[in-house]
């Protein structure tokens, strides 16, 4: 059997210079962030769409997948085998992680059932390998998602089916530099790549991690300083290279394996007053730590030594057209109160029965009034859910029709339309970094009612949004991501809450209170220097020549 332990892919992507044509990728993989071992295969899907191609995604749910994976029954595994039969009626690349295929979500309890369900998955990717006009394969045999057998099984039946169009690739490191070839946009003239930022992390999904790294790829390529993420030609330079850390700071040790001459830099979240253990490590190692709210910035000041910097937040969001959210039944007679939350950052955290609670108690019997609960899949038994809040939402959505669940994957700009027909979006949470809901919804000129505790605080107060006020209480064990001594947090007053609901309705205006043009000069794009009159660039870039003096010449 031939392994191919180099990378000679020319004949997996364009040789010849210049744009690449427009080409369709089936990418089947493990779609959750890990910092080990091989690309997650979301990143890969993302980076590949950015680059203009077709791309089709096949994972385990809650993914961003077109075509989920479903093997528990004969009718799901046949909606599956239906669906990849749509998707391979026209030519495209597939590129496999096993780890994609889900091997370790198999818990049914008979030998029988278990083998069958193996089964169908080694049978799905044959089919996929086989029908591909190239195929390219990533068995991780250090992955713990997928057993050994099963990724050596696997590599022997595309050998055999599909020799021909395959090529099978072992190790991370040749995974990741697969992954450049893949995506890398190809131009006559480019940009220099000596001294680039560096930007390492989670960089593909909708979590505020990846935002952040995002968010900092623009602001730097606006202000004409070249980075990893970007092949756009660079106007100023750096007098050292720099690693900008887009990742949670227990992560950071597993991304610095050893020293090197770059300045690292760690872009950090965090939520609660009291970091954990994990973090410590990462303030011995960053030369500087950046953060998007003076919340978060007292939090690492009190423990890291190098320098905290909060160099806010910078965005704009499309101008788009507002959901018109007949799908739930509602029409332009309804008054919409919204809440949004990802169900994997602590539903406990994001606490969306207060909410709910607030809604019942503000309108017992209004019938023109609605409450969406938007949020993302999760499994009962997950840690961010340990008092069963959304089984209490869910019972209470059976006994009102009034409280709406939705618990899709949404496109990113459909989740904004949502936000832009509410009629006013709530976030009652016990702790923020900075708060994206919020403020996607005070760009659009929402009413906001939030906690008002936390990183929110740095663009919602009196003058912008509707504070309600909270009191501190404890943690308790199992309720935070990491257990935590003394940690505190906050629990909003639901009947502060539901007056608030109540405020916001009766002024009946989309604004009311706070006004938009107060709103949007919280977030706005900001000028970055008298000298560049008439070029605005985002806060963060703004930020950067005001902090990065030291680095970065201006």
């Amino acid at each position: 059997m031939l392994f191919d332990k180099s990378l000679t892919l020319d004949t997996i992507t364009a040789a010849a210079p210049g744009a690449r044509p427009r080409e369709k990728y089936v990418v089947v993989g493990r779609f959750t962030p890990n910092g080990h071992g091989p690309p997650p295969a979301r990143e890969l899907a993302a980076r590949l769409s950015k680059s203009g191609n077709i791309v089709v995604t096949v994972a385990n749910a809650p993914s961003p997948a077109l075509v989920p994976l479903r093997f528990r029954s004969r009718r799901l595994w046949g909606e599956t085998t239906a669906a990849i039969d749509q998707l391979t009626k026209t030519p495209f690349t597939a590129v496999m992680y096993p780890a994609g295929l889900g091997f370790d979500a198999i818990d049914k309890p008979r030998w029988q059932n278990r083998k069958m369900e193996q089964w169908r998955r080694i049978k799905l990717a044959a089919i996929i390998a086989n029908r591909a006009k190239k195929c390219v394969f990533l068995p991780d045999v250090t992955s713990r998602q997928t057993p050994l057998w099963a990724s050596l099984l696997l590599v022997a039946v595309i050998r055999i089916l599909a020799r021909n169009n395959s090529r099978i690739y072992w190790g991370s490191r040749t995974s990741k530099h697969l992954v450049a070839r893949l995506t890398v946009k190809r131009s006559l003239s480019p940009p220099a790549r000596e001294n680039i930022v560096e930007i390492r992390g989670i960089t593909d999904d909708q979590s505020g991690l990846a935002r952040n790294a995002l968010m900092s790829a623009e602001a730097f390529a606006l202000a004409g300083i070249p980075t990893s993420m970007s092949d756009r030609l660079a106007t100023r330079h750096l007098k050292r290279p720099l690693t900008l850390h887009h990742v949670n700071a227990d992560q950071i040790p597993h991304q610095m394996p050893k020293a090197d001459s770059s300045l690292h830099i760690g872009f950090l979240l965090w939520e609660l007053e009291v970091l954990p253990r994990s973090h410590l490590q990462a303030g011995k190692l960053m030369n500087e730590v950046w953060v998007p709210s003076r919340y978060v910035q007292k939090v690492y000041e009190k423990v890291y030594e190098c320098p905290v910097v909060n160099v806010g937040k910078g965005f704009a969001l499309p101008d788009l057209p507002a959901s018109n959210m007949a799908e739930y039944g509602i029409n332009a007679s309804h008054h919409v109160i919204l809440m949004c939350f990802d169900a994997h950052s602590s539903v406990e955290r994001k606490n969306p029965l207060a909410a709910v609670r607030a809604f019942l108690a503000a309108f017992p019997n209004a019938p023109n009034v609605r409450l969406i609960i938007k949020t993302t899949p999760v499994d009962p038994s997950h840690w961010g859910d340990p008092n069963g809040q959304m089984h209490q939402i869910r019972t209470m959505g059976l006994r009102d029709p009034r409280v709406i669940v939705d618990e899709r994957m949404l496109p990113f700009n459909d989740l904004l339309a949502l936000i832009k027909r509410a009629d006013c979006v709530v976030s009652p949470h016990r702790a923020e970094g900075f708060g994206y809901i919020p403020a996607y919804a005070m760009w659009y000129g929402r009413p906001v009612i939030v906690t008002d505790y936390s990183g929110t605080r740095e663009i919602c107060d009196a003058n912008t949004a509707y504070p309600v006020p909270y009191k501190l209480v404890n943690a308790r064990v199992g309720e935070t991501i990491t257990p935590l001594r003394n940690a505190q947090w906050a629990e909003i007053g639901v009947e502060a809450l539901a007056n608030a609901m109540c405020e916001v309705r009766s002024a009946g205006e989309p604004v009311s209170g706070p006004n938009q043009s107060a709103l949007r000069s919280k977030i706005a794009p900001y000028q970055i220097h008298p000298a560049d009159a008439g070029k605005t660039i985002p806060r963060q870039a703004y930020c950067l020549g005001r902090v990065g003096g030291l680095i970065i010449y201006l």
